[in-house]
Order: structure tokens, then C-alpha cells, then sequence
């Protein structure tokens, strides 16, 4: 053993996509009987290995999207978060007294980030027991060198320099590249993560406080305010002026008939032409009316420009009643929408980002209940309004003004970016090692966001080099090839494949 050279793996991020990757790698090299000595290195530029912004927020406000029974850090076992929530019941009661251990519950987030940070101090401890020498770097990789014999030089912000032979890129969700003129503004906020910067900053609560965007991330922040004592008007300014629907307590199951992956096969088939936008369009409406056995007057389903008050106070009666046939058609395709993304062109995909994503998202990616109610009473007593139509804010007369393109003004003394995040690594702003892969010719653009990999292995790919790549991609830098980026069965899933692929090279 002590003439083969010893090979080590670069994690770069290790939220929640970088440890299932790290997880995997430990498992199989231990099951598949590795011999080849390993070291592994996880890079974090936040304190905290494990969860990520996103769930490592210390509000307990801030819910899970997806219930529990789809939050399992491993592949496959989608129930094992549940499972460990019945291991650790003891210390549920006593620190989230609230949370229903249920597949169907939509715990805290930080809940699950103590989950995923939990699962790595014990894979780290069964690394050491195997020979695996694993290190935690506290420190944010800015760039890489491909050195002649494929192994990568990497560097971290603090001049720290390590070579190592395979990278996986699991750096999370970047900030937003909008309104790049006013991101140094100390009083405009490129992302709502983390919340305690919002907290430490906008210390009257009386404040005027814009949030742009009304998707997921709004709502965080949005939630962060208001669990927070803030009693100042807020303001959702997006495109869609759209709010997420609700999602109900127990998911209702749902057969298809119609709108099916073998049907769209068959169509393209029949066709011997490349699938459209508008062929999964006309399947998903014969679904529903044939569920009905009648017409629906589509027109009447179109949402924007509503009442938001009115469209979620009908979404919750849905949601605790007969429950959202739409949303339980869309939800049934979860385990078929990557193969059907897949089928689709290049330039259907752009059409369906473009004009599609909006009602998909708000449908697909719905909000937990007890997040409807109290989205409900803010709006009701009138702190929220919800404009649609804007991107347009500047900084004038000590506020900001926000315009919509009918030409109504709002002034806020705070504005919150919360349109989500950048897909062009080009305007990336917090994650500059992606930007300089780019320049160097180690990664390529996706013609509509992310960068290019085998979907089958998840290894980079590019033009200009002939030797395959040391690095690995997952996560929300693979935003153009693939659309659950955002789902964590779904990277927990592409994390198998990759490492699966990765360790093929590793004897």
C-alpha cells in the first residue's frame, strides 16, 4: 500500500450538496474496498461545515419548502432525515417543541442543517477509522491551475495553496448579479442570507423595507423582518408579482394518465421530430380536463395581475380542502421532470425559463402552510403589498425609489435583493473561482445558465481541452443542464452518480 501514490479530492462548498458528495465518496470507498490511499479536503468559507446558508439561518421561522419525507442526506433514502428526527426525539422536544416528527411535517431549517452537520462529524470519525485523512478548511477557494499532469493547483483567499487531484464544485447558490450599481450600498442587501446581517442592519423597525422578488428567498425574508418585531411597511417588487401557492398538509397522490414520460416518447416518435414546449404544454392540459372530463378555461387559471390576498386565502382552502389538482399533476412528475428537461432543445428550454418558470415555480414550489397563514395576516393587515411589473430602483434624496413600468414610484429605506440567483458565471459577484475557471478555458458556459458537464458522470467538459477534466460540478452551477437544482433529492441522487464516476479513477 505504500508504493501507490495517494490521491486527493477537493469538495469546494460543503453545504449540503458538497457533504452528500463527501458522504458518498466515504461510503463506497469503505464498501468497494478501496486500497489507494485517500485524503479528502472540504472547503467552507462560512464557519460552519455542513449546512450551507441556506439552513444554517438561526431563525426558526424559516421552514422547509419540501417536507421532510423528500429531505434524506442519502440517495434513494429519502426518509432518512425522518428517521433520524425519531433517533433524536429527545433533543427535538427540547429545542424545537414545535416540529411534528412526520414525513409530511416542514420542520425549521436549521433543524436540518444540525442534520446534515451532524451526519458529517460522524462520517468524518468513520473516515479517520478507515485510513481516509479528511481536513476541514475554513477557507474560500478563488482559483485553480491544471497543472501538465491533470492534477489542479487550487488557492483560497488567504494565499493557502494545495494540489490536489480531483475537485468537485459544489459552491451553492450565488448571490444576484441585478442591480449590480447598487451592491455596494450599504443600505441595499444582494441576498437575504445570511438573516443576522439584515437583523444587525435594519435596526428600526419601522424602516421602509422592499424586497425584490416574491418567490421562496422573498419569503425568507419577508419572515426574517417579521419574526423579528419589524413593523415597517414591506414591499414584494418582482417581474411576476407572483406568490408561491401553498402546499397542503398531506400530499395528495396522483396517477397520470396522459401527460406521461412514455407518452411523450411516443409523440416524438410519431413525430420524428424533436420534442416542443408546447407539446408538454397541450399534455399537461389534456391531463387535467381529462381528470375533470371537461374543458377548463385556461385563461381563467392565469394568475398575474390578482389580488395576492385573494389568490392565497383561495390557495389555503385548497390546500386544507380538495387540494390543487394543477399542483398535484405537477408534483407527480417529480421523479420524471429531469428526463423530460432532458428531451427538450436547447431553445425550448430558453422558451420555457422565459415564459413557463414563473407559474411552474409557484406551483411546483409551493409554500408550507403555516407560511401561507402568516403571509395571509401580514398582507391583510396591510404591512405587505405585492407589486409586479419592476426592475427599476435607484438611490435618490437619501431612499430608494423603486418604479414599476406603468410608472408608479415607491420609496424604501431598505431594499432586500431577493430575485434569486445569477446562472452566468460571467456576472458571478461572491464566487470568483468560477469566473476565473472560465477565463483560464477549464469550464464553459451553458448557452442558458450554468456551466457544460457529462450529465452521466457530472465531470466538466470543454472545447479546448483534450485530456478529461479533474473537476466535478453539482448543484445550481449546472442551472442549464438541469432544473431540480434547487431540490435536494435531486442532488443527493446526482451525487451518487458523480461519485460514482470520481472513484472509478481511485483503485
Amino acid at each position: 500500500m505504500s508504493n501507490i501514490r495517494k490521491k486527493t479530492i477537493a469538495i469546494v462548498g460543503s453545504g449540503a450538496s458538497g457533504t452528500a458528495c463527501f458522504l458518498q465518496i466515504i461510503l463506497k470507498y469503505i464498501v468497494e474496498g478501496k486500497d489507494s490511499p485517500l485524503e479528502i479536503r472540504l472547503f467552507e468559507k462560512r464557519d460552519t461545515f455542513g449546512e450551507g446558508l441556506a439552513f444554517g439561518t438561526g431563525q426558526e421561522g424559516h421552514l422547509l419548502n419540501t417536507k421532510a419525507g423528500l429531505m434524506g442526506i442519502f440517495p434513494h433514502e429519502r426518509l432518512h432525515f425522518v428517521q433520524w428526527m425519531h433517533q433524536n426525539r429527545d433533543m427535538i422536544a427540547r429545542d424545537f417543541p414545535q416540529v411534528s416528527i412526520h414525513p409530511d411535517a416542514y420542520p425549521p431549517r436549521m433543524l436540518f442543517g444540525r442534520y446534515v452537520r451532524t451526519i458529517l462529524e460522524e462520517y468524518c470519525a468513520i473516515a479517520g477509522a478507515h485510513g481516509i485523512v479528511v481536513h476541514l478548511c475554513r477557507s474560500e477557494v478563488v482559483d485553480a491551475t491544471i497543472k501538465r499532469n491533470n492534477t489542479l493547483a487550487i488557492i483560497t483567499e488567504k494565499g493557502e495553496k494545495y494540489t490536489v487531484d480531483y475537485a468537485i464544485l459544489a459552491t451553492g447558490n450565488p448571490a444576484s448579479s441585478t442591480f449590480h450599481k447598487l451592491h455596494k450600498h450599504p443600505r441595499f442587501f444582494d441576498s437575504p442570507w445570511p438573516s443576522s446581517r439584515i437583523l444587525s442592519t435594519i435596526t428600526n423597525k419601522q424602516a421602509r423595507v422592499s424586497i425584490v422578488g416574491s418567490s421562496l428567498t422573498a419569503i425568507d425574508a419577508l419572515i426574517t423582518l417579521i419574526d423579528n418585531g419589524h413593523t415597517g411597511p414591506i414591499t414584494f417588487f418582482s417581474l411576476s408579482g407572483l406568490l408561491p401557492r401553498v402546499q397542503p398538509p398531506v400530499q395528495v397522490s396522483y396517477e397520470r394518465k396522459v401527460f406521461t414520460l412514455a407518452n411523450v416518447r411516443k409523440s416524438i416518435r410519431e413525430k420524428r421530430k424533436p420534442l416542443r414546449l408546447t407539446d408538454l404544454i397541450r399534455m399537461f392540459r389534456s391531463e387535467a380536463e381529462s381528470y375533470l372530463a371537461q374543458p377548463i378555461d385556461w385563461a381563467a387559471e392565469e394568475r398575474t395581475g390578482k389580488d395576492p390576498l385573494a389568490l392565497l386565502d383561495q390557495d389555503i382552502r385548497l390546500a386544507t380542502g380538495e387540494s390543487c389538482l394543477l399542483q398535484n399533476i405537477l408534483y407527480s412528475l417529480r421523479d420524471e421532470t429531469y428526463a423530460l428537461w432532458r428531451l427538450l432543445p436547447v431553445d425550448q428550454k430558453e422558451l420555457f425559463l422565459r415564459w413557463m418558470k414563473p407559474h411552474f415555480d409557484i406551483n411546483r414550489h409551493a409554500i408550507p402552510i403555516e407560511n401561507g397563514i402568516k403571509i395571509g395576516e401580514v398582507l391583510r393587515s396591510g404591512q405587505l403589498t405585492v407589486i409586479g411589473n419592476t426592475d427599476d430602483i435607484s438611490w435618490k434624496n437619501d431612499r430608494f425609489l423603486l418604479k414599476t413600468a406603468d410608472g408608479i414610484e415607491k420609496e424604501a429605506d431598505f431594499v432586500i435583493n431577493a430575485s434569486g440567483p445569477t446562472v452566468a458565471v460571467q456576472k458571478l459577484i461572491d464566487q470568483p473561482l468560477l469566473p476565473n475557471l472560465l477565463k483560464k478555458g477549464y469550464i464553459e458556459e451553458h448557452p442558458i445558465g450554468g456551466i457544460l458537464a457529462d450529465l452521466d458522470t457530472l465531470r466538466v467538459e470543454t472545447s479546448s481541452r483534450k485530456r478529461p477534466s479533474p473537476l466535478y460540478v453539482i448543484g445550481h452551477q449546472l442551472a442549464g443542464l438541469q432544473l431540480d437544482i434547487n431540490s435536494l433529492w435531486f442532488n443527493v441522487e446526482q451525487a451518487d452518480l458523480l461519485t460514482g464516476d470520481l472513484l472509478k479513477h481511485i483503485r
